[in-house]
């Protein structure tokens, strides 16, 4: 694949979405372009407008294929790997960790909300308008924008209060902490912990933490930006390899041995490379 026919432009969030949204980003596919990355669980809600060829989401544990279009995601708990054709623009919004909560959303990452029922009608044919246009910074800024206007400040001293600090601290720490260390850090008990991320979230403490320490695995490999397939594959094959203690593996990984040889296995299986 020619590098012209994938290109990808990060830009900042406004200033009114400052602590709401990360970063925002644009990739545009070329016609006869064909692009695979791994979705990577980093603990973070996604809102995405797409036009062009429609994508899939192609489970490694099942290989089974779901679309994948505009949409506002929940967090995921597990790598997924996504196939898109050319031509196609996708422009996204990677979320703070509890701004989905803060906008009142509970969609899980395989089954995403739609961005007119969480944004309004209006947001996303006026970023398609200006993806068309080319007008990449302008769109991300429009999402942006849409996105701060529908988060709610959360009450001083609320659970969500607490909680949102603790999240970002497990991101900042690559997920390498425990579940009793969150709660102590938030000054809660630990089963109030449990409710509250579980309701923010959607997914447990545990979980929260697996998915950040995998996705900060992977990322010290590949670098920044989309996470091609054949990248992740080589480092889940040469870490197998290296024959690190179960407990080691799990610590460092968050799966356990068995779940990284079964996703190097259905990776391999949704790019259809030899075992």
């Amino acid at each position: 694949m020619a590098p012209d026919q994938v290109v990808y432009h990060r830009y900042p969030p406004p200033p009114s979405a400052h602590g709401i949204v990360e970063h925002l980003w644009v990739v545009r596919l070329a016609e006869g372009a064909v692009e695979r990355e791994v979705l990577l669980p980093d603990g973070h809600g996604l809102v995405t407008v797409a036009f062009g060829t429609p994508g899939e989401h192609i489970d490694p544990h099942t290989l089974a294929r779901t679309p994948d279009g505009s949409g506002v995601r929940g967090l995921a708990d597990r790598a997924f790997v996504r196939e898109q054709l050319g031509p196609a623009v996708r422009l996204g919004a990677q979320l703070d960790p509890v701004a989905l909560a803060r906008m009142g959303v509970r969609a899980p990452a395989h089954d995403p909300a739609s961005v007119a029922s969480v944004l309004g009608a209006r947001v996303e044919e006026e970023c398609v308008a200006a993806l068309e246009q080319g007008r990449d910074a302008d769109a991300a800024a429009l999402l942006g924008a849409a996105v701060a206007a529908h988060a709610v400040v959360p009450l001083l001293g609320s659970p969500l209060d607490a909680i949102a600090p603790v999240l970002r601290s497990v991101i900042a720490q690559r997920g390498l902490v425990r579940a009793s260390d969150l709660a102590r850090e938030a000054d809660l008990a630990v089963g109030v912990l449990y409710r509250e991320v579980e309701q923010t979230l959607g997914i447990t403490p545990e979980a929260f933490l697996a998915a950040v320490r995998f996705s900060a695995f992977v990322r010290d490999a590949v670098g920044p930006g989309p996470v091609r397939p054949g990248d992740v594959l080589a480092v889940l094959r040469w870490y197998l390899r290296a024959g690190y203690p179960p407990r080691e593996v799990e610590r460092f990984t968050g799966l356990t041995h068995v779940e990284l040889r079964r996703l190097e296995e259905g990776i391999a299986a949704a790019l259809g490379v030899a075992a």
